[in-house]
């Protein structure tokens, strides 16, 4: 499960970011150090890299708190979905190598699988486009009995199989385990190795990541963060504990030291061609003509300019990457998330970090200009309402509110309960970069800040030529 999802749901989750510019070590770590106070964090590690040198390097708190271990840059972390980043990477090396294309109808390679998937590809896989079940709804046949220890690969995808798809293959985006997992089993069709054995001998071995693994909960696992989550206002064990013979969505550990040279080396062409990963970072196009921001394995997404190449974990985990910047950033927590559960908010950091080192990037820093259009505030308040109260506006293009969920909606009544002020700070015009969201052009990007009785949040809104709402953006600074 990936915790970077559409703007849309990010009211959902609120990220925390805090200004500073240029980047110094003191702030980051001053930073760090109190949003991992805020949000209960246990155990974190960070690590930048700039133009592929890396500038810092970072552990901070407990990787077990039991014993109370301290966290170290070797500290190895259930990855959960950043996973999926190395399962697209895996189909594309198989491309390049002639065994399959994107556009392949995936009966061709799972030629067991049902009618209805007659019209998905590979692509509607790595895209999350295929119509395959969300995380609440994947593999539904196998939760009437409750959670199992262990899940075999026929096991899956005989529950795989049996789900109904949500809608035509590239209509829209619905993030899908069930399509990772799938891929995996392409994966081993196509190169006649078990999944685990062709990411250990095409990347990690020769990569040198010699603390990369692929899920196996029967071996001791050296430096092993243990995992936590939020349950009743406790912090408590988060009791990972399935063992999935092909965990390809969300099946992958690993350390910071790891990660930087996977990203060094994906950046020098050295897992996959340039061409190739230009065409993972290219969001994908609907049947509709518009685009929605993820493309082969990645968010890519661009916040006031800058490009934005990310993906996180529902356990903690985040890797981001701002190529026109020459900047990564990567932290990886053991404070994750159990579904069902209370609310935890782990995510959101890279994004802070990299704010400290890209100027002009982050809202809260900008001086307030004056309101010359109070009504179109008015109006976006008053949206925002309704949202809460699952009351979509006509100035919502209708795609957008495709991407609403239940949860989002909650978390956003929540917040304006307390409302004590939403204050305009300044439109971006965005005539001249061709921007387009869920197939609406977007004229410009107007950043407002709310404050409620527990914090300050800034709210940046995408609006077309005729003042509709094309997106939603939400973030603390």
């Amino acid at each position: 499960m990936s915790l970077r999802i559409p703007h849309a749901m990010v009211i959902l989750l609120l990220s925390s970011f805090a200004p500073s510019s240029p980047a110094s070590g003191d702030s980051i770590d001053d930073y760090i150090r109190a949003e991992m106070a805020k949000r209960r964090i246990p155990g974190l590690v960070l690590a930048v890299a700039k133009e592929g040198a890396v500038v810092k390097m970072e552990a901070y708190g407990y990787a077990n708190l039991e014993h109370e271990v301290p966290v170290i840059p070797d500290t190895v972390f259930e990855l959960a979905s950043v996973t999926k980043q190395f399962t697209a990477t895996a189909i594309m090396s198989l491309v390049e190598d002639g065994k399959l294309q994107v556009d392949d109808p995936i009966l061709w390679h799972l030629p067991r699988g049902p009618e209805t998937w007659k019209g998905v590809t590979v692509r509607h896989l790595l895209t999350h486009t295929s119509g395959l079940p969300g995380l609440e709804d994947s593999f539904k046949t196998l939760r009437a009995g409750g959670v199992r220890t262990n899940y075999t690969t026929a096991q899956l995808f005989d529950a795989a199989a049996k789900d109904a798809l949500s809608f035509g293959p590239g209509e829209r985006f619905q993030y899908s385990d069930v399509g990772y997992f799938l891929l995996g089993m392409i994966i081993e069709t196509a190169s006649g190795q078990r999944y685990r054995d062709y990411l250990d001998a095409r990347f990690f071995k020769p990569l040198g990541m010699t603390s990369t693994s692929v899920l196996d909960h029967w071996k001791i696992l050296k430096h092993r963060a243990a995992g936590y989550t939020i349950r009743e206002n406790q912090l408590v064990n988060i009791r990972r504990v399935v063992q999935s013979e092909l965990p390809s969505w969300g099946g992958v550990f690993s350390s910071v030291r790891d990660l930087v040279t996977w990203d060094g080396a994906l950046a020098a062409g050295r897992v996959v061609k340039p061409s190739t990963l230009a065409q993972m970072w290219t969001p994908v196009r609907l049947n509709y003509g518009g685009t929605f921001p993820y493309g082969l394995g990645w968010f890519v997404d661009e916040r006031r300019g800058h490009r934005w190449i990310s993906h996180a974990g529902i356990t903690g985990t985040e890797l981001s990457r701002f190529p026109d910047d020459g900047l990564t950033v990567i932290v990886l927590t053991n404070l994750g998330q159990t579904l069902g559960f209370t609310r935890v908010n782990s995510w959101g950091l890279t994004y802070g970090v990299a704010g400290r080192y890209i100027q002009g990037m982050l809202v809260g820093p900008q001086k307030e200009q004056a309101d010359t259009d109070p009504v179109t505030s008015q109006r976006l308040r008053d949206v925002l309402a309704g949202i809460a109260r699952s009351e979509d506006s006509p100035l919502l293009i209708p795609t957008l509110t495709t991407y609403f969920t239940p949860s989002g909606r909650g978390v956003l009544a929540d917040l304006l309960s307390t409302l004590r002020s939403f204050t305009f700070i300044a439109c971006d015009d965005a005539q001249a970069r061709t921007m387009e969201r869920y197939g609406a052009r977007v004229s410009r990007i107007c950043h407002y800040r709310l404050v409620n009785a527990m914090e300050t949040r800034y709210y940046s809104f995408w609006l077309t030529a005729e003042g509709r709402i094309a997106d939603i953006w939400s973030s603390t600074e």
